[in-house]
């Protein structure tokens, strides 16, 4: 994780994932998060250098448009010893905080509604229901605070940008994605990640970072931004467990 689904009156939905439980609602989800479309997407894993990645539990195969958060959570807590799956963390979900959210196409003066789904206070809120308050939030982390956790055993979900959609006079809407970062291999500068189809990938330091930064403050019409923001959704967000 990681989602919109249904733009009202003509414009298609913002697809951003992300997980839930008590608590705001903030994005949508993507329907094929994890398809290699060019040289420049991520690349499939078969067996990475000496320092291997934390191989996470499989925990079932996202197959809906909006829980890529919830299915990167139900891996992790599985990795922690809880018996949970990708349904049972799903299912935990308060579904009553995906409300649509509205603002105004300046195009027509008409309202665009934006479907939101787990914001990430609420992918740590039900985090929290198995690993209390173990479970950290943070926006706007450094680059080294998230090699350290990954390199010391703490796999970090994080959230990503995987595309958009651009409108003419209005800007882009963001599609946003949670994924389970996994490891890290400082000497090729590459990030290893699980992605919801239970597939594991990586990208450059670059690509990743470029990703994870979301570019709210660049193509993103202000509106959608704002929307996003009043929910929590801040560049390089990490939800992870703080195991000793």
């Amino acid at each position: 994780m990681v989602f919109l689904k249904n733009f009202t009156l003509a414009f298609v939905p913002i697809l951003i994932a992300l997980v839930a439980v008590p608590n705001t609602s903030a994005i949508a989800t993507l329907s094929r998060p994890h398809a290699v479309k060019s040289d420049s997407e991520p690349k499939l894993l078969a067996s990475v250098s000496k320092l291997q990645p934390i191989q996470l539990p499989d925990t079932g195969a996202q197959n809906d448009g909006w829980s890529c958060g919830p299915n990167s959570a139900a891996r992790v807590l599985r990795y922690y010893g809880h018996g949970v799956d990708y349904e049972t963390v799903r299912a935990a979900t308060d579904k009553k905080l995906f409300l649509p959210q509205k603002f105004r196409n300046p195009l027509n003066n008409q309202w665009i509604e934006v479907r939101t789904g787990t914001p990430p206070a609420t992918l740590q809120q039900v985090m929290q229901r198995w690993e209390g308050d173990r479970v950290k939030k943070s926006p706007q982390t450094s680059f080294s605070k998230l090699i350290s956790l990954v390199q010391s055993g703490k796999p970090a979900i994080a959230l990503v940008r995987v595309g958009g959609l651009s409108i003419p006079y209005v800007g882009a809407i963001p599609y946003l994605h949670w994924i389970a970062v996994t490891g890290v291999d400082a000497q090729r500068q590459q990030i290893y990640y699980t992605d919801t189809n239970s597939q594991s990938y990586s990208l450059s330091y670059q690509d990743f970072q470029n990703r994870w930064n979301l570019g709210l403050d660049q193509d993103v019409s202000v509106a959608i931004a704002n929307i996003l923001k009043n929910n929590g959704v801040e560049a390089r967000t990490i939800v992870w467990v703080d195991r000793s």
